[in-house]
């Protein structure tokens, strides 16, 4: 029978006789995991913010999971508890274990839904008329069976979410049937009381606890600005893992054109091959026109912002405020949309004219980034938000890429007004001077703000050793000697430690250089060596974790996430101090910023940002309370500079730091600010690509 929630607290159903206890065998009490709750307790009630780091093994979710069901039992004219995690494994660990456990527990009634966003349901309606077309939607049979497979699946999927198929079906069958904004006939719809999409937006308007990712959640936040939203309106929020917050916000924030992007929807108008258009009427000689121009002038614009990346090709490079840059392909593009809404105006089918409208307004919307993309950033409007513009390399080409100067004020705006209430918690958050102020800083928390930082139940002294390598270059003065010497010194230690370990690398380079120092060695012994970029990131992981024996070498990806208990880790590499990529025209802007304001540019920025990177990569190691192990940091710099001593400090509470060597008495500040950045690091397309 469920109860009021009003009887509850969340430390009695934590407590040695509560429910938890009850259906938990060998349940302890976690004292963090105790004030962690009862300060998300306070802040919902009270109508604060709160900015929460608590370490490993405090057992987080559940800590603010629980207060989240009370709170939105309690007070239920105030919308659900929107929970924003950044990775799919949380997202998954809170809606199939955390959450099902609770529920079952506590004698209450309530529900939870995971929200996605809507490009990953079916839509019914659209996969029928794509069947229809049969023949002439693909000039490959390989696709045209993966379009079968698709329909036998819809018929018996319950959600009609696109990762449930097993294999995966490819991009471009999917973007025929998946829903999209603006090609939905809602009501009218014959599909509309079984479509997977509808179904779920109905659950939300009715759940106590949404789960969402950050990417949605600031989409969500973006579309509000513009009066209009996807997810229901709510008072409380609760970011795990936020410290990808401003990096997501960064993105989601921001736009980007390719020339693919172009072609995309262009042959989604106009398909090439076999494939027929969507109207007799685009098959017009005029049209045809049209669509080769526009194609020819994409490709000949981003070539030419090709060849302003210079012959390496491979940093990106700024584009100045003040520049006005010619897009010449617009105007094709805009003829195309009219040409596109004259057609689904003409037509009576109404598939067919919801589709060609649909596409109508999506390249539309694209020539609108476009333009924005290309018009000069205003800078004496204080109504337009300073901006940073750059061109990117890619694998396929070039991207023209945009992104605010800042996000604090955007998110402070949008996401923490009044009467929004914000629980912002991580096992790292950054620096905790002042109160998180660095992190508040630069996500615009100013006011109403609580803070905590209770450290992690694991025994740091006995559980790990941290080792500083002797002897190695500097990595900042001699890159390439240092890449080779720690190369080498990996290898000697992997092999005393018969393999078992995590190598966190800060480039794709110096991956390379390990992967040709180790793999030889590492075979000789019968030791498999996991490469990041051989496969996905998570089939590594499920590698590393059958074989514990392995060794997994990696960049930015691993740094974090990588959850590897046991015998599997029981060493961690890390090349270098984590200071990122310095050349980059974001982060350069960012910076002179900070000192144009008469700011400390490493200080308020460089540094904290390594520092918490840092402290992620520490993390790899110790995941469980009878786990233990060594960290090796082969970057000498942690003992000779005076930076060195901001690492070690921001360890876990409890780790041993091996007996100091005074830095030189040089300044490290010029050294810091330049050759320490690693200079040699390329851009990492998959990791560094978003910022």
């Amino acid at each position: 029978m469920s109860q009021d929630a009003s009887q509850f607290r969340a430390a009695d159903i934590l407590a040695p006789d509560g429910p938890v206890a009850r259906r938990l065998e060998n349940y302890e009490i976690r004292p963090e995991q105790l004030e962690l709750a009862k300060a998300c307790e306070e802040a919902l009630e009270g109508g604060s913010h709160l900015v929460a780091e608590a370490g490993t093994g405090v057992g987080k979710s559940f800590a603010y999971l629980l207060p989240a069901v009370l709170y939105s039992l309690r007070h239920p004219d105030q919308g659900p508890v929107v929970i924003s995690t950044r990775t799919i494994a949380l997202q998954e660990q809170l809606a199939e274990r955390d959450l099902p456990f609770l529920r079952a527990v506590l004698p209450l009634e309530w529900t939870a839904v995971t929200a996605v966003g809507r490009n990953n349901y079916v839509c019914m309606r659209r996969l029928e008329r794509a069947m229809k077309d049969g023949g002439e939607l693909f000039d490959d049979r390989a696709r045209a069976n993966e379009l079968t497979r698709v329909e036998d699946w819809a018929n018996q999927s319950q959600e009609g979410l696109r990762f449930e198929l097993d294999p995966p079906v490819t991009d471009v069958v999917w973007e025929e049937v998946r829903a999209e904004h603006g090609n939905c006939l809602y009501k009218a719809c014959k599909y509309f009381e079984a479509c997977g999409f509808q179904r779920a937006r109905r659950r939300l308007e009715t759940a106590q606890i949404l789960v969402v990712n950050h990417s949605l959640y600031v989409a969500d936040l973006q579309l509000r600005g513009a009066g209009a939203q996807v997810l229901p309106s709510h008072r409380v929020v609760i970011f795990d893992e936020a410290h990808h917050l401003e990096r997501t916000a960064t993105e989601g924030l921001g736009a980007r054109a390719t020339l693919g992007s172009v072609l995309w929807h262009l042959r989604r108008i106009r398909p090439k091959g076999k494939r027929r258009s969507l109207a007799p009427e685009l098959e017009r000689g005029s049209v045809h026109a049209l669509f080769e121009v526009a194609e020819a002038a994409a490709e000949e614009f981003f070539g030419r912002l090709g060849d302003r990346l210079g012959n390496d090709r491979r940093s990106p490079v700024a584009i100045p405020q003040e520049e006005s840059i010619d897009v010449d392909f617009i105007q094709p593009l805009v003829e195309i949309v009219r040409e596109c809404s004259r057609a689904a105006a003409a037509t009576t089918e109404v598939d067919r004219k919801m589709e060609l409208s649909a596409r109508a307004k999506g390249l539309q919307t694209f020539c609108l980034t476009m333009q924005a993309l290309c018009a000069p950033n205003v800078q004496d409007d204080e109504n337009v938000r300073p901006t940073v513009r750059w061109i990117e390399p890619e694998r396929r080409g070039v991207a023209l890429r945009s992104a605010p100067l800042e996000v604090g004020p955007i998110l402070r705006d949008l996401c923490f007004h009044h009467p929004r209430t914000a629980i912002l918690t991580s096992a790292t958050l950054g620096p905790a001077e002042g109160q998180f102020r660095w992190l508040r800083d630069r996500l615009g928390l100013a006011e109403r703000v609580q803070t905590l930082r209770v450290g992690s139940p694991f025994d740091y002294h006995r559980q790990v050793r941290l080792t500083i390598a002797e002897g190695l270059p500097d990595p900042g003065r001699e890159p390439d000697a240092f890449r080779r010497a720690a190369a080498n010194e990996a290898r000697d230690r992997i092999l005393a430690n018969d393999g078992r370990a995590l190598i966190l690398c800060t480039s794709w380079r110096s991956v390379r250089e390990f992967r040709e120092t180790l793999e030889n060695a590492l075979a000789m012994e019968g030791i498999p060596l996991l490469v990041h970029g051989d496969a996905p990131a998570q089939d590594l992981i499920a590698r590393k974790r059958n074989d514990p024996r392995s060794v997994l070498l990696g960049t930015d990806t691993f740094w974090e996430g990588v959850d590897l208990p046991g015998d599997a880790v029981t060493m961690v590499l890390i090349e270098r101090l984590p200071f990122g990529q310095p050349d980059h025209p974001l982060t350069k802007a960012r910076q002179s910023a900070i000192e144009q304001r008469g700011g400390d540019a490493f200080g308020e920025m460089s540094l904290p940002e390594a520092l918490l990177k840092f402290r992620q990569g520490f993390g790899r190691l110790i995941r469980r309370g009878d786990d233990h192990g060594e960290v090796v940091v082969l970057d000498p710099r942690l003992r000779t500079r005076r930076y060195g001593e901001a690492f070690l400090r921001a360890l876990p509470e409890g780790t041993t730091t091996p007996p100091d060597h005074p830095p030189p008495d040089e300044d490290p500040a010029h050294d810091a600010r330049g050759s320490l950045d690693n200079p040699d690091s390329e851009p990492d397309l998959n990791d560094w690509g978003k910022f």
